[in-house]
């Protein structure tokens, strides 16, 4: 377990150096503009409130209550990003006088972090499910530059620490399961901190539930405990900025102001589509420009790690069921609730909230799968999940609305070429090194016994 300590240790600085590497020093988009404004207003002014902050100008994502501006998103990851940005502010480091400099500590210490908790807490997962060391790296691997986690971790935007945070209370709620005294407070924790950092997280408790379903009636009072205040928060501060509890996004009163840029968009919050087109927003987000596959072939992996799961009796047959259950739910909520097929996003953002769970299953996959066709696929499916993730990095929020993200990806990486052609090329360079050792380090994993030193744990 020592030898266990020492690889996590290491896999967090490796994961946090990637992000290092490719963390933006700018705003690219409203969705972290919005957070990026709200962190100014807290460190220069000590409010909420982001009239006064330059980083409003222009901003879309933003509600009016009161007569007061406010971004329209969750608070809890500004307020991470305002600590780092104070703790820096003795360097002379501030988003007034260095911006650059600021967003980039200010992400890479709180996004930035939570990917390589996220990446940690993979390998720990797979560890205890019984798989090999080698598998586990792979895992851990994957799930952070083998999906579009990777893209989404350079930037201000919440969807990272969302996933981490589910993971590791979905983990905490395994331990619980199996006697860990600490373990059910830190799974309603977790799951908490989910839904704080975005309210979608709330159907990721979801998987929790599940995990711990049958389990002592102190177990769930001391998740909840741990829970619900984080909740509570949630919901007052929702209600100082908007007058509901609900997540702002559904709160129509906030949006009914004429110097909003999505006034008449906002009118109905709950739009209703014809089936067809019900059945066109499925197929875009399975398989078209935000397709979960399209964008990320590892999940297929997934899927058939899945099935290894269901057709293995304790706790992979419940995980697996937590896992699919929770994300087939998610999937519905996006198509019923926030599909927004115009969205200038690289893939489906959204998804990065469940990739960190779907991973989970990827270990039981690596160390099932035989014969030299199926490991070739696997492979392969790795090989253009690191490249599709790596290409998101360069333009994760941009193009026309509707565009493919592979369009205006390349498009920016075209631009960055002609720009500044050693940067391209180092880019290119780094792919390729980042490409041979995944897949090092999936050859490994299939070499990897069957069997580990670490028991798997019971359901």
């Amino acid at each position: 377990m020592q030898t266990d300590r020492r690889v996590v240790a290491l896999l967090f600085l490796i994961a946090l150096a990637v992000c290092a590497l490719v963390t933006k020093p700018r705003v690219v988009s409203w969705n972290d503009g919005s957070r990026i404004a709200t962190v100014d207003a807290l460190t220069a002014d000590g409010t909420f409130r982001i009239d006064g902050s330059p980083f409003a100008v222009g901003l879309g994502d933003k509600i009016r209550f009161h007569g007061a501006t406010y971004s329209d998103k969750p608070p809890l990851l500004a307020l991470c990003a305002a600590a780092v940005a104070l703790a820096v502010a003795p360097a002379g480091v501030s988003l007034r006088h260095t911006p650059g400099t600021a967003i980039y500590l200010v992400t890479l210490f709180t996004v930035g972090v939570w990917f390589a908790v996220g990446c940690c807490c993979a390998y720990a997962f797979a560890r205890y499910l019984g798989l090999a060391r080698n598998v586990a790296v792979a895992v851990a691997a994957l799930t952070g530059v083998g999906t579009l986690a990777l893209p989404y971790a350079t930037v201000l935007t919440n969807h990272v620490p969302c996933g981490a945070c589910a993971l590791a209370g979905c983990f905490s709620a395994v331990r619980a399961r199996d006697g860990a005294r600490w373990a059910a407070p830190l799974a309603g924790l977790f799951f908490a901190l989910a839904y704080a950092f975005d309210a979608a997280g709330i159907l990721l408790a979801l998987a929790g539930a599940i995990v711990l379903w049958g389990a002592p009636l102190r177990t769930w009072l001391a998740a909840l405990a741990a829970g619900l205040p984080v909740v509570g928060l949630e919901f007052a501060y929702n209600l100082r900025v908007s007058g509901s509890v609900m997540p702002t996004a559904f709160t129509a009163a906030v949006w009914h102001d004429p110097s909003l840029p999505f006034y008449s968009a906002s009118q109905q919050a709950f739009p209703v589509f014809s089936p067809a087109d019900y059945l066109r927003f499925v197929v875009s987000l399975l398989v078209g420009t935000k397709g979960l596959f399209s964008f990320t072939p590892l999940m297929l992996v997934a899927g058939y790690g899945l099935v290894v799961m269901v057709r293995t009796p304790g706790l992979p047959r419940r995980l697996a069921t937590a896992i699919a259950a929770t994300t087939i739910v998610f999937f519905a909520a996006i198509v019923v609730l926030q599909n927004d097929t115009g969205a200038r996003n690289f893939g489906e953002r959204r998804y990065v909230d469940l990739f960190f769970l779907l991973c989970v299953a990827v270990g039981p996959a690596l160390a099932s799968v035989r014969g030299p066709l199926a490991r070739l696929a696997v492979q392969i499916a790795s090989a253009l999940s690191v490249a599709i993730a790596a290409l998101g990095t360069v333009a994760p929020f941009g193009g026309a609305p509707g565009e493919s993200g592979y369009a205006f990806g390349l498009a920016e990486f075209a631009a960055l070429y002609r720009r500044a052609p050693l940067a391209a090329a180092l880019d290119v360079v780094m792919l390729v090194v980042l490409l041979v050792f995944v897949l090092r380090i999936v050859d490994r994993a299939f070499r990897a016994p069957r069997t580990s030193t670490v028991a798997p744990r019971r359901a």
